[in-house]
């Protein structure tokens, strides 16, 4: 996906090249979220998945629980209870309740759950991911622009985002310029030729939209 967006922007920018003018071009991307791989801090058997593909999940909710999550629930309360009456510490109340969190995957933001990557009963890697989750609030286009007109825009520069299928006008800025091209045709000899050099760049949406979907082909025009 990622060479034919190199491919569909380098063809935009050839077309009115003559210009040389990063404002009168059109850039073709796609709309992402950014997201979130979730995974456990131990290892250990998963044996809850309380999420499906395309659910939406609030911050702080338990996605997933391991196999020793049940005791070590029980030892976090028998804690809590043995503290009232001076048997345990402070310090023991807060070991047991890091254990039970090794036990559990939380998701970290409101989102949407993009890909599950392990099933119940699975063994799962300290830190392998388990589910994949799309923050609808934080959505952005990536493009991509020849060396010379990446000199001609900065971070915060305004843009609007048009969606394929919708007739709305998006305000968005840019929120990344890579500092090194990510293409480079074969044979570079001539100085003109190092304009199919390509900069990937972020534009971020100001208002993200709830009704726009990671995927949908986008159209960035930068605004002086």
């Amino acid at each position: 996906m990622k060479n034919l967006a190199l491919v569909i922007g380098l063809l935009a920018v050839l077309g009115c090249s003559a210009k040389n003018d990063v404002f009168s071009t059109r850039y073709s991307g796609t709309l992402e979220l950014t997201e979130h791989v979730l995974g456990a801090k131990v290892a250990g058997r998963l044996t809850t998945l309380n999420v499906k593909e395309g659910d939406m999940v609030k911050a702080s909710q338990v996605i997933a629980t391991l196999d020793r999550y049940e005791q070590a629930k029980k030892d976090y309360g028998r804690t809590a209870e043995l503290l009232k009456t001076g048997g345990a510490t402070t310090q023991a109340l807060e070991y047991a309740q890091l254990a039970m969190e090794d036990q559990q995957i939380i998701s970290p933001v409101d989102g949407v759950v993009l890909v599950k990557t392990a099933e119940i009963g699975e063994i799962i890697p300290a830190g392998a991911g388990v589910v994949v989750i799309g923050d609808p609030k934080d959505q952005w286009v990536r493009i991509f622009l020849p060396e010379d007109f990446v000199d001609q825009i900065r971070i915060g520069q305004s843009a609007s985002i048009k969606f394929d299928g919708s007739d709305k006008i998006y305000d968005g800025h840019v929120t990344f310029i890579a500092t090194e091209a990510e293409f480079t045709p074969r044979n570079v000899q001539a100085v003109e030729d190092r304009i199919t050099q390509m900069f990937a760049v972020k534009v971020a949406l100001d208002h993200p939209d709830e009704y726009v979907h990671a995927g949908v082909a986008a159209d960035v025009q930068f605004k002086r």
